[in-house]
C-alpha cells in the first residue's frame, strides 16, 4: 500500500513504522480506537490465535468486505483495521471464546506473512490528518453540530444511555470525539464505521458522521409523525365507535 497522502515525511517515519501483529477477522464488526468490545469467536483459525498470544495481547481487529465468508483469506478483508489489546478472553461451554478488546490506534496492512493456521500481517500507523479547515470557527461549528445532533439522538432513543451525552461533551478532541460516537450508535452500517475508521482527514470523518447523524434524525421525526398519527387515527376510531 501506498503512503497516505498529504503527511509529512517525517511523521511517516516516525509512525508508520511496520510491525508484525495477528489478525482477527470479524463480521459485520468494527473496533473504533479507544473503545471497548466484546467479540465472539468461534472459527477454529480464531481460536488458535487466541489461544497463541503471549504477555502483549495484541492483536489487529479486522472487518470482513463479506460478512458470509466463512474462511476469509487476507483479499477477504479491508484495507484498515484497528490495533487492539485482548483484556480478557473467556472459554465459552460450546468451546468458542468470549473475548474482550480495547481499540488503540488506526492501522493499514502492508502485506500478509502468513495465512495459516491464522493470518500475520505487516502493518503501520494511519495517521489521523488534521487538515487546514478554512477558519477555527468552521471547525469548532461543526464540532459542535455533532454534539448537538448526538445529543438529540440519545434523548430520542430508549436504548441509549444519556451517560453517553456527557461524555461526548467532555470529549476535546475531534478525532476522539468521532470515534466515540461512531462506536456508541447501533444504526450506522459496516459499511459507514469503515469509511470513518479509514478516512485519515478528521475534518473528513467529521462532516460524514454529520451526515451520518442528520439522517438517523430525520428517521427518529418520521417514526415520531408515523406514531402520532397512528394513535390519533386509533382514538378518532374510539370516538366514533362510541358516537
Amino acid at each position: 500500500m501506498s503512503d497516505q497522502p498529504n503527511v509529512p515525511a517525517e511523521i511517516l517515519s516516525l509512525n508508520l513504522k511496520p510491525r508484525l501483529v495477528a489478525v482477527l477477522p470479524v463480521r459485520d464488526t468494527v473496533l473504533f480506537p479507544y473503545a471497548v468490545l466484546p467479540l465472539t469467536v468461534g472459527r477454529e483459525s480464531s481460536i488458535q490465535l487466541i489461544e497463541s498470544l503471549g504477555e502483549s495481547r495484541s492483536i489487529i481487529v479486522a472487518a470482513q468486505k463479506d460478512a458470509r465468508q466463512d474462511a476469509p483469506g487476507s483479499d477477504d478483508l479491508h484495507p484498515v483495521g484497528t490495533l487492539a489489546t485482548v483484556h480478557k478472553i473467556v472459554k465459552m461451554p460450546n468451546q468458542s471464546r468470549f473475548v474482550f478488546t480495547e481499540g488503540i490506534e488506526r492501522v493499514e496492512f502492508v502485506r500478509f506473512v502468513q495465512t495459516e493456521p491464522y493470518m500475520i500481517a505487516e502493518v503501520r500507523s494511519l495517521v489521523s490528518v488534521e487538515d487546514e479547515s478554512p477558519s477555527a470557527a468552521s471547525s469548532e461549528a461543526l464540532v459542535r453540530n455533532v454534539i448537538s445532533q448526538f445529543d438529540q439522538i440519545v434523548a430520542g432513543s430508549q436504548t441509549l444511555s444519556d451517560e453517553l451525552r456527557t461524555i461526548a461533551a467532555n470529549i476535546d478532541a475531534p478525532a476522539k470525539l468521532v470515534d466515540f460516537i461512531a462506536s456508541s450508535l447501533p444504526f450506522l452500517t459496516t459499511a459507514e464505521k469503515q469509511l470513518l475508521l479509514e478516512t485519515p482527514s478528521v475534518v473528513r470523518r467529521l462532516e460524514l458522521l454529520h451526515q451520518y447523524l442528520a439522517k438517523e434524525i430525520e428517521v427518529q421525526q418520521l417514526r415520531t409523525k408515523i406514531q402520532s398519527d397512528v394513535q390519533d387515527q386509533v382514538q378518532q376510531s374510539q370516538r366514533d365507535y362510541y358516537l
